[in-house]
């Protein structure tokens, strides 16, 4: 987990659609993510091993999360925003559970089972007082992610979600392009 983390840092363009299986209509839309992998020194380790009642020196590090915007610039949001903590299995490091400050679905705090497989696929699952939440993500290239998802209730599941996940280049990246570019022309 701690390698997907970091291999997951800096901001991605996220497209997604989202399929109501209730009476809702479906959504498709644009949004950025941010994800900041952090070490087990980080502060909200203890905080959330506390609150989740895990021992903080299980804790593998963790992540910070924001979903913002791409469309305006604006402050980053607490009511955006999550962070996790990866508390791997000892004996498979590919399987463990990350504790969460707030959930997906439910907003509270919760623990969810991961695993990776052969393929490098990571699932999480996540059960919550009237749903569990199954997600899947993956690399296709060092730039661009996969990521599907279902909320399933007592009567089925009610909600999937389907996203392509693009690496933003940060300014140094468009600043070094540009150099590189302005050497091959002169």
């Amino acid at each position: 987990m701690t390698d997907f983390l970091s291999a997951s840092a800096g901001t991605w363009m996220i497209r997604r659609v989202v399929h109501h299986m209730d009476h809702q209509d479906d959504e498709a839309g644009d949004s950025n993510l941010t994800v900041a992998p952090f070490g087990t020194e980080d502060d909200c380790v203890a905080s959330i091993c506390a609150a989740l009642g895990v021992d903080k020196n299980q804790a593998c590090g963790g992540a910070r999360f924001w979903w913002e915007s791409n469309l305006k610039e604006s402050e980053r949001s607490e009511d955006r925003a999550a962070a996790l903590v990866d508390v791997a299995d000892r004996e498979d490091p590919r399987q463990g559970f990350l504790l969460r400050d707030k959930g997906y679905v439910e907003k509270q705090a919760v623990v969810s089972r991961y695993r990776f497989d052969e393929e490098g696929v990571l699932t999480i699952t996540t059960r919550y007082d009237t749903s569990v939440g199954i997600e899947r993500c993956w690399f296709v290239t060092d730039q661009l992610r996969m990521r599907v998802s279902s909320v399933q209730c007592m009567d089925g599941v009610t909600m999937t979600t389907y996203c392509t996940e693009r690496r933003c280049p940060t300014a140094d990246d468009i600043l070094s392009h540009a150099r590189q570019t302005a050497l091959r022309e002169a």
